[in-house]
């Protein structure tokens, strides 16, 4: 009996330590723990409903960017693709398409620039830092025109249906994050089980096994581009949901809290390696990091510092751990 209980506490620890994210989950509680004693405003129900309401956007679009940088790819227009799902949404609900209409108009509109991203990447091989790049200023510029590069106010103008996805509650918990917290859990379960799905693993892994092993390489590069902007989109919608603006500002940045969160999180930069879960709580390490830095009123610059930091350290780590491990597989 004795060692049979030894062996379930050993399957449980053995568990435990394969959990990628472990790691990062302890590193996060820590950070809770010393946050607490270093600002009273931490614990606070109203700091903890401000973060969580800060992050949970910006995790419905690492999801995306997660599976791109995956299966090998990257984007730089998830930010520019969120601003202009939110202008263009705010736009027509201003000049007086009913709210759904509107909402589905910028939901469609970014979903068409993940199809002319992936398009341009998977059929004509062009790179992905460049395409991406053009239509970071191509959603930017558009998002300018529909907006005249000033911010349209929707205060007391949107739905209360529309307005309560951003900005209600189902008892202390943000009605936002609830979403973030559903559609992370359901796309963390597909990725780890859905065949379909792990085939932007072996993608990532190597391009050219893939295509000899019969998958259809180009098509999965090609979803996994409009299901980041989709996903964008889908966040531009919760940004003028919350905040009852259509701004030509919006997701200003973005693309670089992304990438820093997916590298935090356990993506390789060099595809095939990563988790949804591990890019989520990278995006909520950072979020933490950030509002650290706000209650201990550094000032925004050296915000700005410490994320570029922040980003390059764990870039620079991914990179060693990736020839590490290439080190060690070539003197097997």
């Amino acid at each position: 009996m004795g060692q049979k209980q030894q062996d379930g506490k050993r399957s449980i620890l053995r568990t435990i330590s394969e959990f990628r994210e472990i790691n990062l989950i302890v590193i996060i509680l820590v950070l809770g723990v010393i946050l607490s004693f270093a600002s009273p405003a931490f614990l606070t129900a109203l700091n903890l409903r401000s973060v969580g309401i800060g992050f949970a956007t910006n995790c419905i679009v690492v999801i995306g960017m997660a599976m791109v940088i995956i299966c090998g790819g990257i984007d730089l227009s998830v930010g520019s693709v969120l601003c202009l799902s939110c202008a263009l949404s705010g736009s027509l609900f201003y000049n007086g398409m009913p709210m759904p209409w509107a909402s589905a108009a910028g939901i469609a509109a970014s979903i068409l620039c993940g199809v002319f991203c992936g398009f341009l990447i998977s059929y004509h091989n062009m790179p992905p830092f460049i395409v991406t790049m053009a239509m970071m200023s191509i959603a930017r510029g558009v998002a300018y025109i529909l907006t005249t590069g000033t911010s349209i106010s929707l205060i007391n103008k949107l739905p209360p249906g529309f307005k309560f996805v951003g900005s209600g509650s189902i008892g202390p918990i943000p009605f936002i994050v609830l979403i973030c917290a559903v559609v992370g859990l359901i796309a963390d379960i597909l990725f780890r089980k859905l065949p379909l799905l792990r085939l932007v693993y072996y993608v990532g892994s190597n391009e050219r096994a893939a295509a000899f092993s019969g998958i259809t390489v180009r098509k999965v590069k090609l979803y996994v581009y409009i299901i980041s902007a989709l996903l964008a989109g889908l966040a531009g919608q919760l940004f003028l949901s919350r905040f009852s603006y259509a701004t030509p500002v919006a997701g200003n940045g973005l693309e670089l809290i992304m990438i820093a969160g997916c590298v935090i999180g356990g993506v390789s930069m060099e595809g095939g390696e990563g988790t949804v879960l591990g890019s989520i709580l990278g995006i909520v390490m950072l979020s933490l990091i950030n509002n650290a830095l706000i209650l201990l009123n550094v000032s925004v610059y050296w915000q700005q510092f410490v994320s570029g930091c922040i980003l390059i350290t764990a870039v620079w780590l991914d990179f060693y751990r990736v020839r590490r491990a290439n080190r060690k597989l070539n003197q097997g």
